[in-house]
């Protein structure tokens, strides 16, 4: 009974090493991007695949990096995955698609940064692109909120935007960044948390 439990502790530890692996290999926001385009363009077979390619490397992304927004992220798992039979049949419409990858966008782009900032200021020093590629993420995505959601979202990307760039600087720059955007990210990380 013992080595049965021991087993299945082994293959529940290989299933997360393999799925963070291919959360690595794999680009989410690539994956994404290609959803919609493929929907656009009809092409059917292409598109399925890609739907679940997407939905496996979000739902990686939610159960190594989810930390307190994994039930937001697993939730947007299950709404890509329920795409995949309109998709299978022709009948998924681009408008439908595009709200669900947007959504997945902000959440995605919001933990991303969360979790940086739940490691303390230091965390945020050498991390421009990571940052970055979250902020470009966060701004494609927040098509799906309202006007005024938007507009205060869209000043609080751009404030962030600068800032960001230097955390990688060798000088004392990087510190000084740090403390200058460590506010600002954290508005962002609310406003999607509230928003979503």
């Amino acid at each position: 009974m013992k080595k049965h439990q021991f087993l299945k502790l082994v293959a529940l530890f290989l299933l997360v090493v393999t799925h963070e692996s291919f959360a690595q290999k794999v680009n989410l926001e690539s994956l994404l991007a290609r959803a919609v385009s493929l929907s656009e363009s009809g092409k059917t077979a292409e598109l399925v695949e890609t739907l679940k390619s997407g939905s496996f490397a979000l739902e990686s992304e939610a159960n190594t990096r989810g930390n307190e927004m994994k039930d937001k992220l697993l939730g947007q798992t299950e709404a890509l995955k329920s795409l995949i039979p309109l998709a299978t049949a022709g009948t998924l419409k681009t408008d439908e698609l595009s709200k669900v990858v947007n959504t997945i966008r902000l959440l995605v782009g919001a933990n991303r940064i969360n979790n940086l900032l739940g490691e303390g200021k230091e965390a945020l020093l050498g991390n421009a692109e990571e940052l970055t590629t979250s902020i470009s993420m966060l701004q494609s995505g927040k098509a799906i909120l309202d006007s005024k959601q938007q507009d205060k979202l869209g000043s609080l990307l751009d404030a962030a935007s600068e800032p960001v760039k230097k955390l990688d600087d060798e000088d004392n720059g990087a510190k000084v960044a740090a403390s200058a955007v460590k506010k600002t990210l954290g508005k962002i990380v609310d406003l999607v948390k509230e928003a979503v």
